[in-house]
């Protein structure tokens, strides 16, 4: 039996539903708003090497930070940005990190050469209670051993820990690494790792290669430096560890408004260089992709020669995950991110969600986006959608039905978040483990709701009260019409 509590549930898999009348799981895509940072600084790579890329963005309090891999002289450094409120955004002269004889920049790491792959910071907030304050930040750091350490001739590669008190100065946590690769590619992209309220516990998600395939590997940790060997994820849509496309980067973290549900913003590419891709499909794709002049012409006049192959294409789709699964749910197929007008969006490694999404308003919440990968115009670009509003239960104009799987509840009211139009309606009815009407619960005695409210909250002939029925398994029927619905949770008159 299924326990939601008081938890918010999303629309984004089929958790809670058992049957569907009418009704679909409808994928929204972000809208575009404004330019939060230009990457036009001599140590971002500009303008003749603009590599600046993987990004991760975190709230913290009343502060929003923003960190990058910058590109000075080809080698990378770790930058930083801030805000107070996720849509303006600073460079901060910090004076950590001296450059051509200057520490006037926002560098927060330059690691040394063992960090063959460094710029891929990124950092948490440690919400464990047993953080110290010293701690309050971790990241990893994509690193290399000396050969001595890892016991031959060959260099050991994996990820190194850091730490920080304040999110700008980091140290790194020892001298050894705490997570050696174990797998082919193992690390290769940004490497998800964030504190698990829902599993007690340390997560990670990182790259790695699976018969030719870019796909993910899940470990866990309860004190961050020793963590188990990588489970493979894996995929609903094919069923196996091996995704039905190239995956670049995983993006997973728990979603800030229910933490045990993982959101994953992945980086999907269509490689058009077939040195890139082993498998026949991915072969074909390669071969058969279709490059027009004018593709190639502002390839070769505005993208940086080394950023990648010509004709290759990226966007960005929505996976999620639950706390303490080794499965993605691929849900929807289609684009989450699209690359958009203009020719500079149809270019490799460009369109990739970054690392973490935020409150940004009592209604929305905002992602961010690489944009112009490889070129004097590339930025990032903050893009939005309404609170729990990855995708809904959606009806028709011609009506439909839904109805959950049985599910136990703690609460005294229930609260949608949803919306319909002005003919659209939602009404609730209330059903015991059979199926049979809750007396006081049925359609008819359903007030509905119509209109577009983040907190809805439902209400019968009886009253708004379900908490009689808390503790008890119970379904719910949804009947819509021209409405959808992102959330619900069961919440208590004085919260």
């Amino acid at each position: 039996m299924i326990s939601i509590a008081s938890r918010l549930e999303l629309f984004v898999d089929n958790f809670l539903i058992d049957r569907m009348n009418g009704t679909v799981l409808k994928l929204h895509q972000p809208k575009p708003a404004e330019i939060a940072i230009k990457y036009d600084k001599y140590w971002e790579g500009y303008p003749d090497n603009p590599i600046s890329f993987y990004t991760t963005v975190i709230k913290d309090g009343g502060i929003y930070r923003i960190y990058y891999r910058g590109g000075y002289k080809l080698q990378h450094v770790n930058c930083y940005a801030e805000s107070h409120d996720g849509i303006v955004w600073s460079k901060p002269d910090l004076g950590l990190v001296e450059l051509d004889g200057s520490s006037s920049n926002n560098v927060i790491l330059s690691t040394p050469g063992q960090f063959f792959h460094s710029g891929r910071l990124c950092p948490f907030v440690d919400e464990s209670p047993k953080a110290s304050d010293g701690e309050r930040y971790k990241s990893s750091m994509l690193g290399v051993s000396p050969p001595a350490k890892a016991g031959c001739d060959k260099r050991l590669v994996g990820l190194y820990g850091y730490v920080s008190q304040d999110g700008v100065n980091w140290n790194q946590l020892r001298e050894d690494m705490i997570v050696p690769a174990e797998l082919k590619n193992h690390f290769d992209s940004q490497s998800a790792m964030f504190w698990s309220q829902a599993e007690d516990q340390y997560v990670l998600y990182a790259r790695h290669m699976e018969e030719g395939r870019r796909s993910t590997a899940r470990s866990t940790s309860k004190d961050f430096i020793n963590w188990t060997s990588p489970t493979l994820m894996r995929y609903s849509d094919t069923g196996t560890t091996v995704p039905a496309e190239q995956m670049y980067t995983n993006q997973t973290h728990p979603y800030f408004r229910a933490p045990h549900i993982y959101i994953s913003l992945q980086a999907r590419i269509l490689f058009a260089d077939v040195s890139q891709v082993s498998l026949k499909d991915d072969v074909d794709k390669a071969v058969s992709h279709f490059v027009t002049d004018e593709q190639r012409s502002f390839y070769e006049s505005n993208v940086f020669e080394q950023s990648g192959g010509l004709g290759d294409l990226s966007d960005g789709v929505l996976l999620t995950s639950r706390a303490g699964s080794d499965t993605y749910d691929f849900t929807f197929r289609e684009s989450f991110v699209r690359p958009g007008i203009g020719q500079g969006n149809w270019t490799t490694r460009t369109n990739y969600p970054s690392l973490g999404v935020v409150q940004t308003g009592p209604e929305e919440m905002s992602l961010y986006v690489q944009r112009d990968f490889g070129q004097k115009s590339s930025h990032l670009e903050r893009m939005t959608l309404r609170l729990d509003g990855f995708a809904s239960l959606n009806a028709p104009y011609d009506g439909g039905d839904m109805t959950t799987v049985p599910f136990i509840f703690d609460g005294d009211m229930l609260v949608l978040n949803y919306s319909t139009s002005a003919i659209g309606s939602i009404r609730v009815e209330i059903q015991d483990i059979n199926g049979e009407i809750v007396p006081g619960y049925s359609l008819n005695e359903c007030r509905g709701l119509i209109g577009d409210e983040i907190n809805g909250i439902m209400t019968w002939d009886k009253g708004n009260s379900v908490r009689g029925l808390s503790g008890t398994p119970v379904r719910l029927k949804f009947h819509m019409k021209d409405s959808d619905i992102y959330s619900l949770c069961f919440r208590d008159i004085r919260s």
